[in-house]
């Protein structure tokens, strides 16, 4: 799997809530097809709230959705006349969380996520012509847009309120969004368009064309986040914060009680643990794996190896923390998860530059697939 051209550090100097950052044939879409798509769609399950239908505004489900008895299960199913005709004329299927559905789009995201050491989860969007699902709007996170299937033409506009957080929408300031585009262009299978979270967007499908796109949204935490952190764990440590906020003027904060517990290393540090101690990747089943096992064969898949957490692991020791596993680690080991972090690496390329001055081969391949096995890396 190929991904962005320019490396981690520029992308995070010129393009990461600074700008757009647009290339094209970076994907392959791992040969995604409608018959991909069709599989998902008939295994999701209608009652998690993740499927929607939109129309000049979203589309009530009762009209293409109805409650049925099913072999001692009250189940909801699409009812598909109704679906296709709306589909027909111009309705945008949006499919979130569609990173939890699909290994293909499972795999991308995970990519995105490696590449800016972010959580990053994924929505699809579905067209055959129609307006698009929303006017020109802004999102309160980071998106990388993918073109899987089709054409879709993308506009982007300056942002006028930067760096959005959650509750900060665009709803009540469309009329802010200025009239001239800095970017319109046709996304194409394969191509990314990085959208930095408050630029003003608008996606149209294309009349009479097929379109569908993923947007993997990068959640990533805040100052303000790190403001709350330290409130609850750090400042309920001081009696000057503990004392009561009343109509009574309080006693100015000094620089010292308040700047040194922000600048600490050791609670920057402690509020990234933080972070990694929630991580949790939703990965795919390997029951192949169990099945070599039980044959005593050998895994003969060469896949691309990626760590199963959001985070980087750069600052970790002795221990790591990955996917609520705990490992201990030792110089030749650090060695191994340094270059599966850095890199997209096949396991093959892996064994190939760790063997030549590390580990022998043997043990360095039964430890890959002991990782693999226990959920601590992935192959893709």
């Amino acid at each position: 799997m190929n991904f962005l051209t320019l490396s981690r550090d520029l992308f995070f100097s010129q393009y990461f809530e600074k700008n757009f950052y647009f290339e094209k044939n970076v994907f392959n879409a791992n040969g995604l097809t409608w018959d991909d798509v069709d599989e998902m769609l008939f295994s999701w399950n209608i009652n998690d709230g993740t499927i929607h239908l939109f129309k000049d505004g979203k589309i009530d489900p009762t009209s293409y959705t109805e409650d049925f008895y099913d072999v001692g299960m009250y189940r909801k199913r699409i009812i598909k006349d109704s679906f296709n005709d709306l589909m027909l004329n111009g309705a945008t299927l949006v499919l979130n969380r569609i990173d939890t559905k699909s290994t293909k789009i499972n795999k991308i995201t995970k990519a995105i996520s490696h590449f800016v050491k972010e959580k990053a989860v994924a929505n699809g969007y579905i067209a055959f012509g129609g307006n698009g699902t929303f006017a020109k709007h802004w999102d309160t996170h980071d998106v990388f847009a993918i073109q899987l299937i089709g054409r879709k033409r993308w506009k982007l506009f300056a942002p006028t309120f930067p760096l959005p957080l959650q509750n900060q929408t665009s709803k009540d300031r469309k009329h802010e969004c200025p009239n001239t585009p800095i970017f319109d262009e046709i996304l194409e299978v394969g191509d990314i368009l990085y959208i930095p979270r408050g630029w003003w967007h608008e996606a149209l499908p294309i009349e009479q064309e097929e379109t569908f796109h993923i947007a993997v949204g990068v959640h990533t935490a805040h100052i303000t986040d790190y403001l709350t952190w330290c409130s609850g764990n750090v400042f309920v440590n001081n009696v000057n914060f503990r004392k009561s906020f009343t109509t009574q003027p309080i006693d100015k904060f000094t620089e010292t009680d308040v700047l040194d517990v922000l600048n600490s290393i050791d609670n920057i540090n402690k509020f990234k643990t933080a972070q990694v101690e929630q991580d949790k990747v939703i990965s795919p089943f390997i029951l192949s794996n169990i099945s070599n096992k039980v044959k005593k064969t050998k895994n003969k898949k060469n896949g691309i190896l990626l760590l199963n957490t959001s985070y980087s692991i750069s600052n970790s020791n002795n221990d790591l923390l990955i996917n609520g596993i705990k490992i201990k680690i030792d110089a030749k080991s650090k060695i191994i998860f340094d270059l599966i972090e850095e890199n997209l690496l096949t396991k093959d390329e892996l064994i190939k530059l760790t063997c030549e001055n590390y580990i022998e081969e043997g043990k360095l391949k039964d430890f890959i697939e002991s990782l693999i096995f226990n959920d601590v890396i992935c192959e893709i």
